[in-house]
């Protein structure tokens, strides 16, 4: 594998080869260590250090103190690249989209409980979250 500049770069897991093929000055430091010139900033003598651990994650820590999250936008990548495995799609909805509908559900049944009435849109509304969350009538 060659990195950004062209040399060659040591080979290791794809979340290895992905980030150290985007860097400039990579340099093995030890067995599952390497250190490299920064991308998020102006970085002329590496300050970033790069390991990978037995499972095959990779870990990066700019010593300049550039956070982990700009060192990937640098390079054209996203955290989830730094972590081996499937990238399967999410399976059902997220844990924010679950709250969201079980606040939704309750405002509803606490609008109901009091004797109020609920609109035509937040009825449809309430019905729906109360469906999404598979909440029977009763």
């Amino acid at each position: 594998m060659k990195n950004k500049n062209g040399a060659l770069a040591p080979t290791g897991s794809a979340c290895l080869e992905k980030v150290l093929g985007r860097l400039d000055k990579v340099k093995q430091t030890a067995a599952d260590k390497w250190k490299a010139c920064c991308p998020a900033h102006d970085d002329k003598d590496p300050s970033l250090s790069v390991r990978e651990l037995p499972d095959g994650r990779v870990l990066i820590h700019c010593w300049a103190g550039c956070s982990t999250q700009d060192v990937m936008a640098a390079i054209g990548l996203e955290m989830r690249d730094l972590f081996p495995g499937d990238k399967k799609p999410r399976q059902g909805p997220s844990r924010a989209a679950i709250l969201h509908e079980q606040f939704i559900y309750r405002i509803g049944l606490d609008t109901l409980r009091r004797g109020e009435k609920l609109n035509e849109t937040d009825r449809q509304r309430f019905e729906l979250a109360r469906e999404r969350l598979g909440v029977r009538h009763g």
